[in-house]
């Protein structure tokens, strides 16, 4: 069974485009990474300092490795120069 992740992502004040340019980067990385399913990046209609990124990975076991990699963690360290918070939506 696959796993689902939410998450919105808020920009810091006059850092959407930055947050933007990380996200939509990493997107077309992060698609080739072994159990990555699909990996989208939403933003709001209302509010352009919000955006949705959606992820489906093949297992829990995937998703760790992923979160657990220098991958990930080189690209955590870069988009949180531009990120306010974050909110972490239930998984499904």
């Amino acid at each position: 069974m696959s796993l689902i992740k939410q998450t919105v992502c808020i920009a810091k004040a006059n850092k959407q485009n930055e947050l933007k340019k990380a996200l939509f980067s990493h997107l077309l990385s992060v698609k080739q990474i072994d159990g990555c399913i699909n990996y989208e990046v939403y933003e709001a209609d209302e509010d352009d300092t919000e955006l949705l990124v959606y992820e489906e990975w093949r297992d829990d076991e995937s998703y760790t490795n992923y979160k657990n990699s220098e991958f990930f963690k080189e690209f955590n360290t870069h988009r949180k120069e531009f990120l306010k918070r974050e909110e972490v939506l239930p998984n499904f």
